[in-house]
C-alpha cells in the first residue's frame, strides 16, 4: 500500500504538468487499479527495437544487399508488449461498472489505452496487431458511449485505410476484415454505428464508409491478377476479396436477424474465406473480442432459432427480439424515427453538396451560386473564404485559385450599390483578404509558409492573378514576421521568385543544363531588400529546400505515386535488382510511410476531438448513446439497407459475372437471397426489383449462351426465392415467371417432343411441322461445310436443355405454382397479373424478350417465312405454358379462397381468357376456350346462393368472345357447344349464369353465319324441352313453403322469396328475348324463315307458362 501510495504521488506530477489527482478515488484498490492499468498502457506503447526500420538500416546497406534481410525484433521486448496487451484485454473483459463508468478510468482509456492501440493496431507483428484489435473491439462493446470520437478516428483513419492501402500486408488486411466481421455480425452494434455516426450531422458516414471499402475490396477478385505476383500472393488476394464479400453478406444476415426473418441465424462456416483466414493466422477476433456474457447469450439464443422450410417461418426467442409495447419502447421508436429523419436530412444535404461540387468544377460562379442557394454558405466574403478553407479537399482547387485571383473590382452580384462583403464590386478581393488572414505564419520559414498557403488551391495561369495572390501572402507574412524582411515588397518579390524557381527546377520539359542554379537564384534576388541583399544563407536554404521538396498539391502527389507504383509493377522493374531493394521491401517501406502519416493524422484528430469535447459534451454523447441503444434494430434496417443495396448489387453482380469459383458464386447467391428478402419485407420495391432482375439475367434463360454451374445455381436460387419469399415479391414475379417459362421450354426441348411453337403454328401442314428442323439443317450440307448460326444455336440449346433436365425436377417448378395457395389475396393478385403478362408474351411469340433484355434469340432455325400473321406477333411461335399454369393456379385456388376474394382475381383471368379466345390462331383460341370450360365446370359444381352473381362474372368471357367481331366462326361455334354442354350437365346449379347463356344465344341470332344461327336455336329448343322446369321455379329448393298456400298468389313472401322470384322473372325475360331474337322482323334479316317460325312457336310455350302461373311477377 505504501509503495502504491508513493507511486501515486510520483505519478501526480509528470513532465512538470499535473496529470491526475488520485486523492479522490473511492478506495486504495481503485488507485492501484488505475496505476496498474496506466502502467500496462504505457508498457504496451513502447516501440519494439528493430521493428519498422528502427534497426537504423541505411539506404546504402540496402543498396548493397542482393536479397531482402528479415528484420529481427528483440524477443524480450516483444513478449513484454504481448503480455501487457493480454493483461489489458483481461482487465477490460472482467471489468465491472466501477471501471466502465468511472470518470477517471474513462479518462485513462481515452488518453492512455487509445494511444497504445494507435501505435499497435498497425504493427507488422501479427500477434501485436491481433491483441490490439481484440482490445479495440472490447472498447466498442463496453465504452462506445464514451469513445464516440475515438472509435470514429480508429475506423476511418486506421482500419479502413489499411483495407484500402495497396501496401499493407495480407496479415494486416485479414485482421481488419476479422474485426469488421465481428462488428457487422451484431445487428445491435451495427445499428449503433449507423445511428451515432451516419445520422449525426457532425460525424463521418462510418457505416457507409465500411460498406464502400468492403465493396471495393470484394470487387478486386474480378480484376486480372498481376502477372508479377507469386501464386501465393494471388491466392491471398483472392481470399481477402472473398472474405470481403462474406462480411457484406454478414451485414445482410444481421438485418435478417433484426427483422426476425429466416437467414439471420448463425451457421457453420465450413470452407468460407473467413475460416481460412482465421486458420492461416490462428485467430478468431470476433469471438474473442465479445464479452463472455454476450457470447454465451448469443449462443443460447441461436440454439432457440429454428427455420421451417415449408412455410418460411422462423421461431426466435422472445428474449432476443421483443415487440415494443411499453411506453419506453414507444419513446425509443419515436426517437428512432427522429434520428432516421436526421439521417435523411443529412443524406439529402450530402447529395446536394456533391451536386454543388460538380457545378463548381464546371463553373466557379454557378457552383458558388448553388452552394449559397442551398444554404451551404452565406453570401458573405468571410463566410466564403472559410468555406473554401474547410472544403479544400473536396472542391476543385483550380476553381478556388480562380476565385482568389479575380480582379480587385470583380463582383458576384450584378445589382448596384451592393457592399463588397455581400457580393458587390471587390467581393472576390475581400475573399482573398479573409482567406489569407486565416493563416498564422508566425515563426514559420518563408518557403514553408508559401507551401502552407498554396496547399488549398492551385495557382492560376495568368501572371496578374498570381501577383494579386502572392501580394496578399507577402503582406500577411511580413505583418506576422516583422524581423525577417524590411518590407512587404521584399517578401512579394522573393515569393514570386520562389514560385518561378519551383517551376524551373521541377518542370520535366526544361533540360537539366538550362535549369536554374543556386548561384543564379542568389544573383536574381540581389538588392530586393530595399536596395540591400538578403543573407546568402537564407537564400541558399530556400533553394535547397525547394529543390528537395517541390511545391505540389496532395492530389498531384497521389497521382505521381500511383504512376510510380504502376511503373514499378512492370516486369522490368519488378525483378530483383542489383541497384535497389526488392519489390517486397519497397512495399514495406511505402507502408511504413503510410503508417507514419496515418498515425500523425490520427493523433491530430485525437487532439482536435478532445479539444472540441468537454465533460458536458461527453455526458451528452453518453446519454445519446444510451438512448440510441434502446432503439430496436428493426426500426432502422430500412434506411441502413437503403445505404447498402446500391454498392452491394454492383459488387455481387460483378463477382457473379466474372468469377467461376464455386465458393464465390455460393456467397454471392446467398447475398441475392438475403437482399431480396430484406427489400421485400421492408417494402423497398426498387431494390427488390433490381436484385430479382439482376439474378434473372444471370440465369441465361432466354438467351443463346452456354449455361455453366453459376447459371444453374442462379436458376435454383431464383426458384427458392419464389417459394420462400413469394408473398412479398409483388411485381417482381414477372422475371421469375419468365425464367420458369424458359425453363419449361428447355425441358420440353430436351424431351424431344414437339414444341409449342411448332404444334400451335396453324399456318403449316402437319408434315412440315414435324420435319421443319430436318429440312432447315439439311440445306447446304457438305463434308467441309461450316456450321450455320442456326446449327450453332441449336447445339447450344441442346446442351443447355440437358443441363436443365439434369439439375431440375419438374416437381420443383410445380411447387412454385402449388405454393400460391399460401399467398394472401393481395399477393395472389400480383402473381396472376404477372403470369397473365408472361402468358400474353408467350402467345405473341415474345416470351424471351423480358428475361434478360436480349430479345428473341432462339428463332425458328432457318425459316424466316414462318411468322405470325398478327402484326403484334413476335419472331417465335406461340406458346401456352403459362396459359396452362394459369388454369392450374385457378384450379388450386378456386376452392380454398372465399368467392368474394376469388372474384377479384378472376376478373384479371377473365380478361386474359377473353383476349386469348379471340386470337387469330385457332389452335390457341381452342385451347383457351377449352381451359375456360374446364374451370367453369369446376366453378359450377358449387351451387350459388341467390343473393350473389359470381356465376355471371365467371362466365362472362364466353359472352365477350362471342360478341367480338374478330372471333373466327369455328371459335364461336365452339363457344355455343360449350354453353350447350354446361346447360346439359350443370343446369341444376345455374343461377346468375343463365343471364350470360341467354345473352350468348341472343348474340348467335344476329351472327352472319347460318350455321351459328341454327346451332343457337337448337340449343334454345333443347333448353325448353329438357330444362325449362329449372328456370321456372316459384321458390328455391331451400325455401320452406306451406303446401296449402303454395298456389296462393296473395300469400306473404319473405324478402328472400321475393328476391328469388324476381331473379326467376328476369331469367324468364332473358329466355323470351333470346327466342324473339331469332324471329325475323325485317325482310333484310339474314335469318332463314324456318328458324324464325320455330322461334315464334316458343312464344306459345311462354304464354302457357304465364297462364299456368309457373312464372309470377
Amino acid at each position: 500500500a505504501a509503495a502504491a501510495a508513493a507511486a501515486a504521488a510520483a505519478a501526480t506530477v509528470e513532465g512538470g504538468k499535473v496529470k491526475q489527482d488520485f486523492t479522490h478515488f473511492t478506495s486504495q484498490y481503485h488507485t492501484d487499479g488505475y496505476l496498474i492499468f496506466r502502467a500496462l498502457c504505457k508498457l504496451s506503447s513502447k516501440a519494439l527495437p528493430g521493428e519498422d526500420g528502427n534497426n537504423n538500416k541505411t539506404a546504402a546497406s540496402a543498396m548493397m544487399s542482393f536479397v531482402s534481410i528479415n528484420q529481427t525484433v528483440d524477443p524480450l521486448s516483444l513478449n513484454s508488449k504481448i503480455l501487457s496487451l493480454e493483461l489489458l484485454q483481461m482487465v477490460l473483459e472482467y471489468s465491472g461498472p466501477a471501471f466502465c463508468t468511472g470518470e477517471k478510468f474513462i479518462y485513462a482509456v481515452q488518453n492512455y489505452l487509445c494511444v497504445s492501440l494507435l501505435k499497435n493496431c498497425m504493427s507488422s507483428n501479427t500477434k501485436v496487431a491481433y491483441f490490439s484489435q481484440k482490445i479495440f473491439l472490447m472498447l466498442v462493446y463496453k465504452f462506445k458511449g464514451h469513445l464516440k470520437a475515438e472509435i470514429e478516428v480508429f475506423m476511418s483513419n486506421i482500419f479502413l485505410r489499411v483495407l484500402e492501402s495497396p501496401n499493407s500486408s495480407f496479415e494486416q488486411k485479414a485482421l481488419v476484415l476479422e474485426a469488421l466481421r465481428a462488428l457487422c455480425s451484431d445487428p445491435g452494434l451495427l445499428t449503433q454505428i449507423f445511428l451515432n455516426y451516419d445520422c449525426d450531422m457532425d460525424a463521418n458516414n462510418l457505416y457507409k464508409d465500411i460498406v464502400s471499402n468492403l465493396t471495393k475490396l470484394s470487387a478486386k477478385s474480378t480484376a486480372a491478377p498481376n502477372v508479377n505476383l507469386s501464386k501465393k500472393e494471388v491466392e491471398q488476394d483472392f481470399e481477402l476479396s472473398l472474405a470481403g464479400i462474406e462480411v457484406l453478406v454478414s451485414i445482410l444476415k444481421a438485418f435478417l436477424k433484426a427483422l426476425q426473418l429466416p437467414g439471420g441465424e448463425d451457421e457453420e462456416e465450413g470452407d468460407s474465406a473467413a475460416a481460412r483466414l482465421r486458420q492461416s493466422l490462428q485467430i478468431d477476433v470476433g469471438m474473442a473480442a465479445k464479452p463472455s456474457n454476450q457470447t454465451n447469450s448469443s449462443n443460447n439464443n441461436n440454439k432457440k432459432m429454428t427455420l421451417s422450410s415449408m412455410h418460411g417461418e422462423s421461431e426466435i426467442s422472445e428474449k432476443d427480439f421483443k415487440s415494443p409495447k411499453s411506453s419506453s419502447a414507444a419513446a425509443a421508436n419515436a426517437e428512432a424515427n427522429k434520428i432516421v429523419g436526421a439521417f435523411e436530412t443529412k443524406r439529402a444535404q450530402q447529395q446536394n453538396f456533391e451536386t454543388g461540387i460538380v457545378k463548381f468544377t464546371l463553373s466557379m460562379k454557378n457552383g458558388l451560386k448553388y452552394f449559397i442557394a442551398n444554404g451551404f454558405v452565406e453570401l458573405d466574403a468571410k463566410a466564403v473564404a472559410l468555406f473554401f478553407l474547410e472544403n479544400q479537399d473536396k472542391l476543385e482547387k483550380t476553381q478556388i485559385g480562380e476565385a482568389l485571383g479575380r480582379e480587385p473590382d470583380a463582383c458576384f452580384v450584378k445589382e448596384k450599390g451592393v457592399d463588397a462583403e455581400k457580393g458587390g464590386p471587390g467581393f472576390f478581393f475581400s475573399i482573398l483578404n479573409h482567406y489569407a488572414d486565416h493563416f498564422d505564419f508566425a515563426g514559420i520559414m518563408f518557403d514553408d509558409a508559401i507551401r502552407l498557403f498554396q496547399s488549398g488551391f492551385r495557382l492560376p495561369g495568368e501572371a496578374q492573378k498570381i501577383d494579386r495572390i502572392m501580394e496578399k501572402f507577402a503582406e500577411r507574412f511580413t505583418r506576422q514576421n516583422l524581423d525577417v524582411f524590411p518590407s512587404a515588397d521584399t517578401a512579394f518579390i522573393l515569393a514570386f521568385s520562389v514560385i518561378m524557381l519551383n517551376t524551373d527546377l521541377h518542370n520535366p520539359n526544361i533540360p537539366q543544363e538550362k535549369k536554374m542554379t543556386m548561384d543564379s537564384f542568389v544573383r536574381n534576388n540581389r538588392g530586393i531588400a530595399d536596395g540591400n541583399d538578403l543573407p546568402k544563407e537564407f537564400l541558399t536554404g530556400v533553394f535547397l529546400r525547394i529543390k528537395a521538396n517541390p511545391f505540389s498539391l496532395k492530389e498531384d502527389d497521389e497521382a505521381r505515386e500511383k504512376m510510380k507504383a504502376n511503373l514499378e509493377s512492370s516486369i522490368f522493374f519488378e525483378a530483383p535488382s542489383f541497384f535497389g531493394a526488392s519489390a517486397e521491401d519497397r512495399k514495406k517501406d511505402k507502408f511504413r510511410k503510410e503508417r507514419e502519416e496515418m498515425m500523425s493524422a490520427t493523433e491530430h484528430l485525437f487532439k482536435k476531438k478532445q479539444k472540441k469535447g468537454s465533460a458536458a459534451r461527453s455526458s451528452i454523447a453518453n446519454a445519446h448513446a444510451q438512448l440510441t441503444g434502446s432503439i430496436d434494430p428493426s426500426d432502422v434496417v430500412k434506411p441502413m439497407f437503403d445505404v447498402t443495396w446500391g454498392p452491394l448489387i454492383a459488387t455481387l453482380s460483378q463477382v457473379l459475372e466474372c468469377s467461376s469459383d464455386e465458393r464465390s458464386i455460393a456467397v454471392c447467391l446467398n447475398g441475392f437471397v438475403y437482399a431480396v428478402r430484406i427489400a421485400a419485407h421492408s417494402h423497398m420495391s426498387v431494390a427488390r426489383d433490381t436484385f430479382v432482375n439482376s439474378l434473372a439475367k444471370f440465369t441465361f434463360l432466354g438467351s443463346i449462351k452456354e449455361m455453366r454451374h453459376k447459371n444453374i445455381e442462379s436458376i435454383r436460387t431464383l426458384l427458392s426465392i419464389a417459394v420462400m419469399d413469394g408473398e412479398y415479391l409483388d411485381e417482381s414475379w414477372g422475371p421469375v415467371l419468365q425464367c420458369i417459362s424458359q425453363l419449361a421450354r428447355l425441358r420440353l426441348f430436351a424431351s424431344g417432343l414437339e414444341s409449342d411453337e411448332t404444334f400451335f403454328n396453324d399456318d403449316l401442314p402437319q408434315k412440315s411441322r414435324r420435319d421443319l428442323n430436318d429440312h432447315d439443317l439439311a440445306d447446304g450440307a457438305g463434308l467441309f461445310r461450316q456450321a450455320t448460326r442456326a446449327e450453332t444455336e441449336r447445339e447450344t440449346e441442346e446442351g443447355n436443355s440437358r443441363a436443365v433436365v439434369a439439375a431440375f425436377n419438374e416437381i420443383l417448378i410445380d411447387k412454385v405454382f402449388s405454393s400460391t395457395v399460401n399467398l394472401s389475396a393481395r399477393s395472389i393478385a400480383h402473381f396472376i397479373e404477372q403470369l397473365v403478362e408472361v402468358s400474353a408474351m408467350e402467345i405473341a411469340g415474345n416470351s424471351k424478350r423480358g428475361v434478360s433484355g436480349v430479345g428473341s434469340s432462339s428463332r425458328k432455325l432457318g425459316d424466316k417465312k414462318n411468322k405470325q400473321k398478327d402484326k403484334n406477333a413476335g419472331d417465335d411461335g406461340p406458346r401456352i405454358f403459362s396459359l396452362q399454369k394459369l388454369v392450374e393456379v385457378a384450379d388450386f385456388n378456386m376452392a380454398v379462397r372465399p368467392r368474394i376474394a376469388w372474384a377479384q382475381v378472376w376478373e384479371i383471368l377473365a380478361n386474359h381468357f377473353a383476349t386469348v379466345g379471340c386470337n387469330s390462331n385457332s389452335m390457341v383460341s381452342i385451347f383457351a376456350i377449352d381451359s375456360l370450360k374446364q374451370l367453369s365446370f369446376k366453378f359450377l359444381e358449387k351451387p350459388e346462393r341467390s343473393e350473389f352473381s359470381f356465376q355471371r362474372i365467371f362466365l362472362k368471357p364466353f359472352l365477350e368472345i362471342m360478341e367480338n367481331s374478330k372471333t373466327r366462326e369455328d371459335i364461336r361455334e365452339l363457344v355455343l357447344r360449350c354453353v350447350d354442354n354446361m346447360i346439359r350437365t350443370m343446369s341444376q346449379n345455374l343461377r346468375s349464369g343463365w343471364k350470360i347463356f341467354f345473352s350468348i344465344l341472343t348474340a348467335s341470332a344476329s351472327d352472319p353465319s347460318e350455321r351459328i344461327n341454327t346451332l343457337g336455336l337448337a340449343i334454345l329448343q333443347r333448353l325448353l324441352d329438357e330444362h325449362l322446369h329449372q328456370l321456372c321455379r316459384l321458390h328455391e329448393d331451400d325455401e320452406v313453403v306451406d303446401p296449402e298456400k303454395a298456389d296462393d298468389e296473395d300469400r306473404e313472401l319473405t324478402p328472400l322469396a321475393k328476391r328469388n322470384r324476381n331473379a326467376n322473372v328476369e331469367d324468364f325475360g332473358g329466355l323470351c328475348r333470346a327466342s324473339l331474337a331469332f324471329v325475323q322482323t325485317d325482310y333484310t334479316s339474314p335469318l332463314p324463315i324456318g328458324l324464325s317460325m320455330r322461334a315464334l312457336c316458343h312464344t306459345a310455350c311462354y304464354a302457357d307458362l304465364i297462364a299456368e302461373k309457373q312464372v309470377l311477377p
